[in-house]
């Protein structure tokens, strides 16, 4: 969790000084967004074949090298160019692209399939808190010690993790690897298969919104609205802290609620008119409460659809790493193409919202594809008759 904390304070770190970025490099909106879309064409490339080394190197030794690679924003300072800042990013989502595949195994090995639920969304709301911690400190620490300065605080502390679990974590990728390793052709299958490409699909609508949400509406609201840079990011960091708060409720309420696609589709129906809410409203007071529920659905969901690869028939350690994979290779897809759309078409038409608003109806694929997803959750017992 911690890990998963400090590599969450760098996901959207550079959205709030995305305007001084621009300024300092003297590069256009669609070149400034790739500091965003780059990181999941990197876990589109890595993804898969890092879950594939899960079951070849172990889980423990992917997390430590994706925790290290995962601080590479530390050099931020030493960017005196924009591709130099760009390979800070790519080294980062490289590191975020081994972590995420290899938790999963882990999980099932050190929980109960009763508790799987509470630890994706701790795991993820550990993230989502980070996000929430850097978009709210950004701009406040960019305008002290300056933009790159910043970046390189944020960026720094995932090495506390990676040297922390050199010391201090489990050693358990014996208990992972005894499932045997997987063969090319075996992950080529599960990647296939129908709930394989279903759980990509749930996921890759609202995180392409999100992404774009996050790349874009602070310097939106600043520029279009006149909000301030402190202001705009302080509504991203509602937004990631919405999305903490309803990991840890949801987290909850899987406890009690034994059925798993409820808990895709209602956040699902939500989403895209949270997205709508986040720009429409934006001259009025109601742009907070449309940011945190956008926030709220964007991550709700997550603890029952991390858990679900868990609960098919057949599943092991290496077929969750491989969907986890899977998940972030396929989604990326969406999320390389939504910030990098938004700033293209808003330096085209001069206007943010037709790209925010495709994203927005395209965010309803989670309530589509929970809808078409196997109940894999167990029904409520039933009272006995004598």
């Amino acid at each position: 969790m911690w890990i998963s904390f400090t590599l969450g304070l760098s996901m959207f770190s550079v959205s709030p000084v995305t305007s001084l970025i621009m300024d300092d490099y003297s590069i256009n909106r669609g070149t400034a967004s790739l500091l965003i879309s780059l990181i999941p064409f990197i876990h589109l490339l890595f993804a898969i074949p890092g879950s594939m080394l899960v079951s070849r190197i172990g889980s423990r030794n992917l997390i430590f090298l994706g925790a290290l690679l995962g601080s590479a924003p530390l050099l931020s300072f030493l960017a005196v160019s924009f591709p130099l800042l760009v390979t800070t990013r790519v080294l980062y989502g490289v590191g975020l692209a081994l972590v995420f595949p290899s938790v999963g195994p882990l999980a099932m090995h050190w929980f109960h399939p009763k508790e799987l639920p509470v630890f994706n969304g701790l795991f993820v709301a550990a993230l989502t808190l980070g996000m929430a911690i850097s978009s709210f400190a950004m701009a406040p620490i960019s305008e002290a010690v300056g933009w790159k300065a910043a970046l390189s605080i944020f960026g720094g502390v995932p090495l506390i993790g990676a040297i922390g679990w050199m010391a201090l974590g489990q050693r358990t990728q014996a208990a992972v690897q005894s499932v045997g390793h997987l063969s090319l052709k075996g992950t080529l299958r599960i990647v296939r298969s129908r709930n394989t490409l279903l759980i990509a699909a749930a996921d890759a609508g609202p995180y392409a919104l999100l992404t774009a949400a996050v790349a874009w509406l602070p310097t939106f609201y600043h520029e279009v609205h006149g909000m301030s840079l402190s202001e705009a990011g302080s509504l991203m960091g509602f937004l990631s802290l919405a999305g903490a708060i309803s990991l840890v409720a949801a987290s909850l309420l899987v406890l009690r609620i034994r059925r798993r696609r409820p808990m895709l589709i209602v956040p699902g129906v939500i989403v895209g008119f949270a997205g709508f809410g986040s720009f429409l409203l934006a001259d009025t007071p109601f742009v907070l409460l449309a940011v945190v529920v956008l926030g709220a659905a964007s991550w709700f969901y997550l603890p029952v659809l991390l858990t679900i690869p868990m609960e098919l028939p057949g599943s092991d350690a290496n077929s969750v790493a491989v969907t986890f994979g899977a998940m972030m290779s396929i989604g990326s897809i969406f999320t390389i193409v939504s910030p990098l759309t938004v700033g293209i078409t808003t330096d085209i038409w001069g206007s943010y919202i037709p790209g925010l608003a495709l994203f927005s109806v395209l965010a309803w694929s989670l309530m589509v594809a929970g809808a078409l997803l196997p109940e894999t959750g167990k029904p409520a017992p039933q009272p006995t008759l004598r």
